[in-house]
């Protein structure tokens, strides 16, 4: 059976000005900020999409967070960047799963969300749904000094 070709750099363009738009970065450099992100070798065989671009959650020490998904179980890769200028970035930081190497991903709960607030990192990866409220496993990652290192989790029900 053949697979359709899905045509990534069309995709990759729309998620460009997309989150141009919302962060009012230029789109060539949401684009480059994806690349850096990525682990694929090749962009146009690249399946990754952003998730979440913020430039305001960890502000306070001049970074930026990147989430994007990739794979059939849109896995998340969560990455922060050092925001030097309006268009120069390096990439600091990097995780793609929490401490029990499981992944962040989407399943049968519900969709894996990250984001960062006051200076912290946080992973939210659906656990359960109980009387129709999905919970969730929320992981965060904190400034060291140094670099992100994992704080903690914490179940938690959602919104």
């Amino acid at each position: 059976m053949a697979a359709f070709a899905q045509n990534w750099s069309k995709v990759h363009k729309a998620d460009d000005a997309k989150w141009a738009k919302a962060t009012g970065l230029d789109s060539s450099t949401v684009h480059k900020l994806w690349r850096d992100a990525s682990t694929a070798e090749d962009e146009k065989e690249d399946d990754s999409r952003i998730a979440n671009l913020d430039l305001d959650g960890l502000a306070v020490r001049h970074d930026v967070l990147l989430a994007t998904f990739a794979g059939e179980k849109n896995c998340l890769t969560v990455t922060v960047f050092r925001r030097f200028s309006e268009t120069k970035f390096s990439k600091e930081w990097s995780v793609s799963q929490p401490p029990d190497g499981k992944g962040f991903c989407d399943n049968q709960y519900g969709t894996v969300a990250a984001d960062a607030v006051d200076g912290v990192v946080f992973v939210r990866v659906p656990k359960s749904v109980i009387d129709g409220t999905t919970n969730y496993m929320v992981y965060a990652y904190e400034w060291n000094g140094i670099t992100y290192r994992f704080a903690g989790q914490k179940e938690m029900p959602g919104k």
